[in-house]
């Protein structure tokens, strides 16, 4: 039985994972943003068994991060994440910032509050949810794919730096998925872009581009959720794991040609 953290499990990927995991026999700490989120998570959890834990982990917080040093864990999983959108050109960089808050720097710093306690038993695995934004450019997403792209450099640069230490570290690579996730941050720029912006008349193309990442998304998260079942069962891991399998393959060729 392995112990597995998992942030960002109120829906999509993160509850997928946790329900898999709870299926397969090892004990899930399944963590929530918000406190409201708890009871809803801990019914669907309870029909896969007990052996959970459901807490709220806002990993911005402080406070919340100093609770796993009560957890043993073998495996994190930073699953949680943020986004926003719009153009380059005209958005706020601290909205930019406030995305890499959450993305990297409070990625980064969870997987150093889990380390110490790794590092003594010899052995851990760290798994980076990336996505194929930080390895595909998407204009009008850039906000969002930057710190993906990011967790990218953190990645390639942990798996050399804890070589001595026995712990793994693994990147996880979702295309699009129905999850409402990108949907909720396309819309985030209405938040902010003005009418009479350097896009008041080319919003019709901004649309256009945004759609293009809605109309491939799947619309379950079954395949991507086995990908990282695997980055936590697998004795020879890899150290990429990616789905749909098509994206990774195309996607790239594409942007490249145009």
């Amino acid at each position: 039985m392995t112990s597995v953290l998992i942030t960002g499990c109120r829906g999509g990927i993160g509850l997928d994972v946790a329900c898999r995991l709870l299926k397969r026999g090892h004990r899930v700490y399944a963590t929530v943003h918000r406190e409201e989120s708890i009871d809803e998570l801990r019914s669907v959890l309870a029909s896969f068994g007990e052996n959970f834990v459901v807490d709220k982990l806002d990993v911005t917080e402080p406070n919340d991060v100093k609770k796993i040093d009560g957890w043993d864990l073998d495996v994190l999983i930073n699953n949680a994440a943020v986004g926003d959108s719009g153009p380059l050109a005209e958005i706020d960089p601290q909205r930019v910032a406030a995305v890499f808050e959450t993305n990297v720097f409070s990625t980064l710093r969870l997987t150093q509050r889990v380390l110490p306690k790794m590092i003594a038993k010899g052995e851990g695995r760290i798994v980076l949810m990336g996505s194929m934004a930080g390895v595909v450019p998407t204009p009008f997403y850039a906000p969002y794919g930057m710190t993906k792209f990011a967790l990218e450099n953190v990645a390639f640069s942990l798996r050399t730096e804890l070589k001595p230490f026995g712990i793994k570290v693994i990147v996880i690579n979702p295309g699009g998925y129905n999850t409402g996730f990108n949907e909720k941050f396309m819309r985030r720029k209405n938040e902010w872009m003005d009418a009479n912006g350097l896009y008041k008349d080319h919003m019709a193309y901004v649309r256009q581009e945004e759609e293009t990442v809605i109309k491939r998304e799947l619309q379950t998260t079954g395949s991507i959720a086995k990908q990282v079942v695997k980055a936590v069962e697998a004795r020879r891991h890899k150290r990429r794991y990616v789905a749909p399998r098509w994206e990774w393959v195309f996607l790239p060729l594409l942007r490249r040609f145009g």
